[in-house]
């Protein structure tokens, strides 16, 4: 897969991207630590993590890199290497020394984050320990480079369903990653984003994803990163039908200041539920519901 040196930049400097799976109602969208090596992407997660039984199920996935006004999706099947199992040992094996290189690769641009690992690995849960990891490859079918949106400061918005804590944590995150279903693998963009009643509303920019048409299954993702320590990363991921809604173009201009360019589409998430993470706990509710105490669970 041959990248120009804008998108192969982009894929060198970032640290962080967000990987989607068909995950039967809606999409399932979690950030990820990765790699671009061998034409592939490369990540690492629990074995118990829920999107590795969803890519056994359905390989069908897609990965977004996003900064400033760059992005790039790219769309294919993802392979799962458990090197605890005989076959996957034997997979690795076979796809030596693509396999090894591109591990050390990983571990080598991801070193802050293995270094958070090990700071904190006494409050992290065993299912994570880096004897259960378990490797995520994805072998893109299809890349395309994409416009992001690069915005000045927006005004808070508090996200539904969530802590307050944790809502105001994100209420200036400047961009969401919008996903929703597609015949083959899941689409990714990010998006502006803002609350108009008890709706969250996006607007993806010409030049990125095409926006769906009709009404379809969508998750939304608002996320802090930290720079390397998994414990501190906080964010949410909304569920619900995205369906186009012109009208919705004010509020984001409203929360954003702007005025939106012609030619971008403005979609309305009729919210169902909300899941968020504070380091590796998990917590879902549905909208308009107290966010519960409940139990971590891995995501």
């Amino acid at each position: 897969m041959k990248l120009d040196s804008e998108m192969a930049g982009l894929l060198g400097e970032a640290r962080i991207g967000m990987l989607a799976l068909n995950s039967g109602r809606y999409p399932l969208v979690n950030p990820a630590a990765f790699h671009f090596g061998g034409g592939s992407v490369w990540m690492t997660t629990s074995r118990h993590a829920v999107k590795v039984s969803m890519a056994r199920r359905d390989p069908r996935a897609a990965f977004l890199v996003e900064s400033g006004r760059r992005a790039m999706l790219f769309q294919g099947l993802l392979d799962v290497y458990d090197l605890r199992s005989i076959s996957g040992q034997v997979r690795a094996a076979m796809d030596a020394p693509s396999f090894a290189w591109n591990m050390a690769g990983y571990t080598l641009k991801n070193a802050g984050f293995v270094g958070g690992y090990l700071l904190d690995l006494a409050a992290i849960p065993r299912e994570w320990w880096p004897q259960n990891r378990v490797v995520l490859r994805l072998r893109p079918d299809r890349a395309r480079a994409m416009r992001s949106t690069e915005v000045a400061r927006p005004e808070r918005a508090l996200p539904p369903g969530l802590p307050a804590e944790l809502a105001r944590q994100l209420a200036r995150k400047r961009i969401a990653y919008l996903s929703w279903g597609a015949t083959g693998s899941p689409v990714l963009a990010p998006a502006m984003w803002a609350l108009d009643g008890g709706d969250i509303v996006a607007w993806l920019p010409e030049g990125g994803a095409r926006a769906p048409a009709s009404e379809v299954s969508a998750a939304l993702v608002v996320e802090s990163h930290h720079p390397y320590r998994a414990t501190r990363m906080v964010g949410s991921c909304f569920r619900g039908r995205l369906r186009p809604d012109p009208g919705a173009a004010e509020a984001i201009e409203e929360r954003y200041g702007v005025q939106l360019a012609v030619g971008g589409t403005a979609v309305r998430l009729d919210l169902e539920r909300a899941t968020w993470w504070r380091g590796f706990e998990v917590h879902t509710t549905p909208i308009g519901s107290p966010a519960p105490a409940g139990v971590p669970s891995p995501r």
